[in-house]
Order: C-alpha cells, then sequence, then structure tokens
C-alpha cells in the first residue's frame, strides 16, 4: 500500500484504509483487517462422534455451533495454539502428536489478513475448559451425520468433512 491508516481499532481487530496500486496499473483504494492468525481445531472420537461448541455469537446475534476456535498468540505455533483452544473452550485435553492438519489459508482474502490453520484432535482427553469472560459456551457431542446437518459455519464444515474422510478410513 502507498499509504495506509488505521480508520479504528478494537480488542483484537484494526480497520486499515489505503490507496494501493493494482497489478494492472489501477490506483485504488482498499479497506482491509488486520486480524492475528487463528486456529479451529475439531474433536473426533474413535465412536464417529464429534464434540462442537455451542456458542453466541454478537457480530451475528445469533448461537452458532462450531469447533473450537481462537487466535495463535504472539510466539505461539498454530499446533500449540489449538491444544490450548481445545482445552479452555471444550475442556478436552489433546496429544500433540494425535492433531491432524487439515489445511492452512485466509479466512476472507478480500479484506482481511487473518490465516487460519485447521486441525483435528482425535480421541482427546477429558480435562477442565477455561473460557474467557466474552465466551457464552455449551459443548455438545453428537454423531458426525448430525454434526453436518446442523452446522452453519464454513470453518466448522470443512473441518466436519475432513473428518467423515477420516471415518471413512
Amino acid at each position: 500500500m502507498t499509504k495506509e491508516i488505521v480508520v479504528c481499532k478494537g480488542r483484537r481487530a484494526e480497520l486499515w484504509s489505503g490507496i494501493v496500486t493494482l497489478p494492472n496499473g489501477a490506483r485504488v483504494r482498499v479497506d482491509r483487517v488486520k486480524f492475528p492468525n487463528s486456529v479451529a481445531v475439531l474433536p473426533l472420537f474413535s465412536d464417529g462422534t464429534v464434540v462442537l461448541l455451542k456458542q453466541y455469537r454478537p457480530a451475528v446475534e445469533d448461537w452458532v455451533l462450531e469447533a473450537p476456535a481462537g487466535v495463535v498468540e504472539p510466539g505461539e505455533d498454530p499446533r500449540s495454539a489449538a491444544v490450548r483452544e481445545l482445552e479452555e473452550e471444550a475442556g478436552l485435553k489433546a496429544d500433540p502428536n494425535r492433531l491432524i492438519l487439515v489445511g492452512e489459508g485466509y479466512v476472507s482474502p478480500g479484506y482481511s489478513t487473518e490465516v487460519m490453520s485447521l486441525f483435528i484432535a482425535l480421541n482427546p482427553e477429558e480435562s477442565k475448559a477455561r473460557p474467557e469472560e466474552h465466551e457464552v459456551i455449551e459443548t455438545v457431542k453428537m454423531a458426525l451425520p448430525e454434526a453436518l446437518a446442523k452446522v452453519r459455519d464454513v470453518k466448522t464444515l470443512l473441518l466436519l468433512y475432513a473428518a467423515k474422510e477420516i471415518v471413512k478410513e
């Protein structure tokens, strides 16, 4: 970007605006959200069940059924963040060696810098949840086909379809 300014700064996100020259030479105004990288992790058990979170999301003013997820803290690697988030939000302890990296990519490259790493945790053990103050969460265990029918969150759908392939094996 030629010149960029911070339009708004929130708890974790910043809205930036500036002028950029595109590869075709056009100069356009670009608004983007600078957001930390993140992880999502789906707990998958040998009986084909998964644990999801029923979480109230103020941005959409609704309850969302989704995989545990959160930001990668400064100096933390995505695998460690996935283990931490799973325990904090769902009360499940994952063995880092039993985490499958499904993939990594931009969440919404049209306006955000966020890159998300997606993991499946095989047979995590019970632990104690430690949700943050702003998290209103219930854990829900269900069969994979039921989860596929109910979930409307895209990152979680991707993880559920990846889990479906693992269960086939």
